[in-house]
C-alpha cells in the first residue's frame, strides 16, 4: 500500500511540475505574440510530453542510475519502513511547495525543491544532520541558471539587434527560429525532469514492493545493464511496469496544458515586456545550457531558474527600466526560501510519522 501511494504521489509530482517548469519554455512566445496562449501551451505540453518519452525510450537503452538521482541514503537502503515513510513526506512537501508556488505565480523548479525535501526527510528517517549538506548545493543550482542564462541572452540580444540592424536577419526568421528554441526548451524539460519521478517510483518499487529487486541491488543492477531490466508490460512488483512510465509522462504533458497560465502571466506580462529579438535570446540561452549542462553533461540546471535570469538578461540589453525589479526581487526571495522550508517541513513530517 505504502508503494503504491509513492506511485501516485509521483504522478502527482509529475503533473505539478509540468505545470511549473515546462511553461517556461514558451512564455516568451506567448508575450511576443510569435504564438497565441492556447496554441503556445499546447506546444509546450507536446514538446514537453514528447521529451519525457524520449527520455524514457533512452533510459532503456542506456546505462543511467535512477536511483542515484533521488540520493537515498545508504544508511536508509536496509529499513525499508522509514524510507518509504521519508519518501512520502519529501514527496507531499514538495507537491504543497509546487503547488502554492503555481498558486502564486511564482516559478519554482522542481529538482531544487524536490531534492531539498528529500533532504530533510531523509534527515528526519536517519537523525543524521549531514543530509542537509545537499541544500548547499541547491543553493549553488539556485544561483548558477539565472547567472548563466542572464550573461548569455544578454550578448545574444545584442548580437540579434545587430544582426536584424544590418538586415541579416529578417523579423519573419526570428519569429521561427523563436518557436524552435521554445519547442526545444520544452522538450528538453520533459527529456531531463523525467528522471527524478522515474527514479523515485523505482526505489518505491524496490524497497517495498515484496521480494522482487531491493533499492541495495538496484545500485550494481543500474550500473551493469540499462532500465530495460526493470521494465516490464504487466504490473509486477518487482519491475517497473511500463504503464507507471507512461503516466508519469503523460501527467507532466497534462500539467502544462491545464496548468501553465499561472507562470506564463508572471514571466510574459509582469516581469517585462519583450521583442521578437529579446524573446530569441532567452529561449536560445535557455536552451543551450539546459542542453549543454543539464543533458549532454548531466548538471541539473533549472529550466524555470535559467528562464528567468535569461528573460532579464535580454530585457537589461535593451533597458535597465524594463524590468519589474519588485517583482523579481520577491521571486528570487522564493527562490531562496522555499528549498529551507521544504527541507524542515519534511523534516518535521517524518519526526512525526517515524516512532
Amino acid at each position: 500500500m505504502l508503494a503504491w501511494s509513492i506511485v501516485a504521489l509521483a504522478v502527482v509530482w509529475a503533473f505539478a511540475n509540468g505545470a511549473q517548469d515546462a511553461p517556461n519554455a514558451v512564455t516568451t512566445t506567448i508575450v511576443t505574440r510569435v504564438l497565441p496562449e492556447r496554441l503556445a501551451l499546447t506546444y509546450a505540453a507536446i514538446m514537453n510530453g514528447a521529451g519525457a518519452m524520449f527520455g524514457l525510450v533512452s533510459m532503456v537503452f542506456l546505462h543511467f542510475s535512477l536511483v542515484r538521482v533521488v540520493g537515498v541514503p545508504e544508511a536508509l537502503l536496509s529499513e525499508p519502513r522509514a524510507l518509504g515513510l521519508a519518501l512520502v513526506c519529501g514527496l507531499s512537501t514538495a507537491i504543497a511547495c509546487l503547488f502554492i508556488g503555481w498558486w502564486r505565480g511564482v516559478p519554482l523548479s522542481g529538482w531544487v525543491t524536490t531534492l531539498a525535501a528529500f533532504a530533510g526527510a531523509f534527515t528526519g528517517a536517519l537523525g543524521d544532520i549531514r543530509q542537509l549538506g545537499d541544500i548547499a548545493v541547491l543553493f549553488l543550482l539556485v544561483l548558477i541558471g539565472p547567472l548563466l542564462g542572464f550573461a548569455l541572452s544578454f550578448a545574444l540580444t545584442r548580437a540579434v539587434s545587430r544582426s536584424q540592424a544590418k538586415r541579416r536577419l529578417t523579423t519573419e526568421t526570428v519569429r521561427w527560429t523563436q518557436t524552435l528554441t521554445a519547442g526545444l526548451v520544452a522538450f528538453g524539460h520533459g527529456l531531463s525532469n523525467i528522471r527524478l519521478p522515474l527514479g523515485i517510483v523505482v526505489v518505491a518499487l524496490a524497497a517495498l514492493g515484496g521480494s522482487g529487486t531491493r533499492v541495495s541491488q538496484l545500485h550494481g543492477l543500474e550500473s551493469d545493464g540499462p532500465l530495460g531490466h526493470l521494465l516490464s508490460a504487466h504490473a509486477g512488483m518487482s519491475t517497473l511496469p511500463l504503464w507507471i512510465a507512461l503516466l508519469l509522462a503523460g501527467a507532466m504533458a497534462l500539467g502544462t496544458f491545464v496548468g501553465g497560465r499561472e507562470i506564463v502571466r508572471t514571466l510574459g506580462r509582469r516581469l517585462t515586456d519583450l521583442t521578437v529579438s529579446q524573446g530569441l535570446a532567452a529561449e536560445t540561452s535557455t536552451a543551450v545550457l539546459l542542453y549543454g549542462a543539464s543533458v549532454w553533461l548531466g548538471f541539473p540546471v533549472s529550466s524555470s531558474f535559467t528562464i528567468v535570469g535569461s528573460i532579464v538578461g535580454s530585457s537589461l540589453a535593451v533597458s535597465r527600466k524594463s524590468v519589474a525589479w519588485n517583482l523579481l526581487g520577491r521571486i528570487a526571495l522564493w527562490w531562496v526560501l522555499t528549498p529551507l522550508a521544504c527541507a524542515g517541513i519534511a523534516w518535521g513530517a517524518v519526526l512525526l510519522v517515524l516512532p
